[in-house]
This record gives C-alpha cells, sequence and structure tokens, in this order.
C-alpha cells in the first residue's frame, strides 16, 4: 500500500512538473509575441517620422504639382500609420495627447494641401512656412525617437518590462524610454503652443531581364572561385561554389570563402562573362579609425581595379563604422545614373565590405546622348525660386516609364536643407528631387 502511495504521488508530481513546464513555456511565448509586437511597432514608429521628415523636406524644394501632391499624400498617409504605430505602444502609463494631436494637425494640413489644384492655388508663404515648421519639428521627434531607440537597443530593454510595471503601479527599472517619450511630449507641447497647422536614388530599378543583353564567354566554376578570391584581395579558401536554379533571370554561380581571420564572404558571379552581381563580407568592424573621403578614395580606387571604368562618386553615407558610396558612370561631361553601383568600405582599415552592381550591368549600354533643347539658365528658372543653386551639370536618369531622360541636374539649397534637383533639358519638366544628407553636400 505504502509503494502504492508513493507511486501514485511520483506520478502525480511529474505530471504537475509537466503542466507547470507548459504553463511557464506558453507564458513565455506570450511574451515573446507581446515584445516582439511592441518592437515592431516602435520601430515602425521610428521609421515612419525618418520618411515624414525627409519627405517634407524634398516638398520645401519642389515646384511642381506633379511631385509636390504625391509627397503631402506620402507625408498625411505616414502621420496616420505613426498615430496607429503609437496606439501598439504599452504607452498607457504617461499622457502623450499632445504628440498625437501634433501628428493628426500635420496630416489634417499636409492632406487638404494636397488634396487641392496646386495648379491654380499653389502654396502660399504661409503654407510654405508651416511646412518648413513641419520639416524642423519632424526633426526634433526624430532626434528623440532616435535617442529613444539607441537606448533600448544598447541596454536591451524590453518593453514587456516596462507594460508589465506599470500595469502593476510600479515605476520601471529604468527610466529610458519613460525619460525620452516624456521630452518627446514637451516638444509636442510647444508644437501646440506655436499653432502653426492652421485650417531612391536617381535611378530606377531595371527587369533581370536586362541582365540576358550582357555579352561574353561562359565561365566554369574554377574561374568564377578566382574572381571571388581576387575580390576578396587576400588570399582565402573557398568553402562553396554552388550555380543558381533553374529558372533565374540568367545562370549564375555563388562562391562563398573564408579569409586567414576566419572573415566570410560571399560572391554572386554571372557564368556569361563573369560579371560581379553582388559582392559581401561579414566580419565585426572595429573602430573608426579612417575619414569618410578617405574611405571613399579607396573605394574608387577598388573599382578602378576591377574594371569599372570612368566612375564619379555622386553619393556617401555613413552607417555606424561603415561608409556607403554610390559611384555612377560619367560620359563626357555627363552623368548617367542608370549605370551606378554601390560599394561599402569599412572605416577601421579601410578594406572593402559591400559591392552592388546589379542594376548597373542591367543599365550598361552604348548612349547617344542629345544636347540639350534648353539652356542652364532656362532649366534653372523651373526651380524653387527659395533655392539657391551651388552646382549644375547634366544628367541621365529614367523616368517613371524607365525612360532615360537628359536633365539638368542641380545642386541647391534653402538654408535649412541640401537637395539634388533633375530638370528635364528638353521641356523643363521637374523630373525628380532628392533631399541629401549632410555627406552629400557635393558631388
Amino acid at each position: 500500500m505504502r509503494s502504492f502511495i508513493i507511486a501514485a504521488l511520483s506520478i502525480l508530481l511529474v505530471v504537475t512538473a509537466i503542466w507547470g513546464f507548459s504553463q511557464y513555456r506558453q507564458k513565455q511565448e506570450l511574451f515573446i509575441e507581446a515584445e516582439n509586437g511592441y518592437q515592431q511597432a516602435f520601430h515602425e514608429l521610428v521609421y515612419q517620422v525618418d520618411v515624414i521628415h525627409d519627405r517634407t523636406g524634398e516638398a520645401l524644394a519642389m515646384n511642381s504639382k506633379e511631385n509636390l501632391t504625391p509627397a503631402l499624400t506620402d507625408v498625411w498617409r505616414l502621420t496616420s500609420e505613426a498615430h496607429n504605430a503609437i496606439s501598439r505602444l504599452p504607452l498607457g502609463f504617461m499622457p502623450f495627447s499632445k504628440t498625437e494631436e501634433f501628428l493628426g494637425s500635420s496630416g489634417d494640413f499636409t492632406y487638404k494641401t494636397a488634396v487641392r489644384d496646386l495648379d491654380n492655388e499653389p502654396l502660399s508663404d504661409k503654407e510654405y512656412e508651416q511646412l518648413k515648421t513641419l520639416y524642423s519639428q519632424a526633426a526634433d521627434i526624430q532626434k528623440e525617437l532616435r535617442t529613444v531607440q539607441m537606448s533600448v537597443l544598447d541596454k536591451n530593454l524590453r518593453w514587456t518590462d516596462i507594460a508589465h510595471a506599470t500595469a502593476d503601479g510600479d515605476e520601471p527599472t529604468d527610466n529610458t524610454v519613460i525619460d525620452g517619450f516624456n521630452t518627446l511630449e514637451n516638444k509636442a507641447t510647444e508644437f501646440s503652443e506655436a499653432n502653426v497647422f492652421e485650417a531612391g536614388q536617381t535611378q530606377k530599378t531595371v527587369s533581370d531581364d536586362a541582365l540576358k543583353r550582357l555579352t561574353g564567354e561562359k565561365i566554369t566554376k574554377k574561374e568564377a572561385e578566382l574572381i571571388a578570391k581576387e575580390y576578396f584581395g587576400v588570399d582565402p579558401e573557398v568553402t562553396t561554389v554552388e550555380k543558381s536554379l533553374k529558372g533565374a533571370a540568367i545562370p549564375f554561380y555563388n562562391v562563398s570563402v573564408i579569409g586567414r581571420k576566419g572573415e566570410e564572404a560571399s560572391m554572386d558571379v554571372t557564368e556569361k562573362g563573369g560579371y560581379p552581381l553582388t559582392f559581401t563580407v561579414n566580419r565585426t568592424i572595429e573602430k573608426k579609425k579612417i575619414s569618410l573621403h578617405d574611405a571613399s578614395q579607396k573605394a574608387a580606387a577598388f573599382l578602378k581595379k576591377q574594371g569599372f571604368d570612368n566612375m564619379v562618386m555622386t553619393n556617401s553615407t555613413q552607417y555606424d563604422h561603415t561608409g556607403v558610396f554610390t559611384f555612377t558612370t560619367k560620359q563626357g561631361d555627363t552623368i548617367v545614373y542608370p549605370e551606378s553601383v554601390t560599394i561599402k568600405t569599412a572605416l577601421d582599415n579601410g578594406g572593402i565590405t559591400g559591392l552592388e552592381a546589379q542594376n548597373y550591368w542591367k543599365n550598361k549600354q552604348t548612349r547617344q546622348i542629345e544636347k540639350p533643347a534648353l539652356t542652364p539658365d532656362e532649366a534653372k528658372k523651373k526651380l524653387h525660386p527659395k533655392l539657391t543653386v551651388m552646382e549644375e551639370q547634366l544628367a541621365v536618369v529614367t523616368n517613371e516609364m524607365g525612360d532615360d531622360v537628359l536633365c539638368y541636374e542641380f545642386l541647391a539649397e534653402n538654408g535649412t536643407a541640401s537637395y539634388r534637383i533633375f530638370i528635364n533639358a528638353k521641356d523643363g519638366k521637374e523630373e525628380r528631387i532628392e533631399k541629401l544628407a549632410e555627406a552629400e553636400a557635393g558631388y
């Protein structure tokens, strides 16, 4: 009898343990699901505010309804999405009405402006100032959100901890998030008191079918290995060479290598002609030791060594300890933007860590560039009158139909931001406008 009782208790204990572990796993899965939802909502909010800031900045330099209306419509849509992202965050512990009010007012202003006929009723001076204010305020919100984002990432903070602590009436152990959102709310309060809202890249992605125009003899797996090793720079060990699956736009080899210090790299090379499509090095990049300018020089030298001729840098950006550069073909005195490559350079030792050249090979061709019908001064008159032109040159870009268009490219600024603006050299149409990051303030 005693043995039976012990056995029964043992079974009961095992069943209880299994049930408890099952409950624990379910609880953990719910926590993870909730945390993922909060993280997604927050990063969506950061992204949406980033784009609101950029699109508003671009709108300040636009002088054509064809571009201005979509830009303002985008801002209106994004303010609504940002409002939705906020509603999915565990912010019930603090007032957030002023920030939501700012987003609502911004959305109302951009919507009312976008839906009217801007050809017959263009932006007034007052509305232009309101748009400038929106751009400035979006920059403030962007800054605060990025501060919170960096704290969340650096300290590995969990939104679920904040949600549970505040639901129990306790104060979270780390106040970084709360302090950041309090600062954001205070900024939005200042916006509300001001009462200002009263009642990419220059090339278009081409179909992969364009790669079928590439010429040359088919290369072997061994030749693909040699190309990848030469790009890596230091004699590496080839780990795998795989051919693309049936159904790819064009056949290519994917080559993986590993360096002497364990750095892994991979490269896609076309079977026909051995053209490099992508090249990526995976390694930890240490503290920055070289300038962005020096890194761009190393990128330019690398491209020249690999046979990318007549290329000039048209874009530069820094992400953490990596420089990201766009180099574009220059034909005579004309920049040909469809023929662009993106290259990444590590700022610790200047090593090349990435190359993206698919669009370059898709668009590479012999072009007969016509003479412009407009003079530079005639094209300049199509710009927004509040812009100051700093540089100008001829450029080929692709329009919304995917056709090449000869334009005058103007580098201009309005006191708050710099822009790259493309005016059709034939009919004066405002083809494209881009707001430049600080590192892009020159060709």
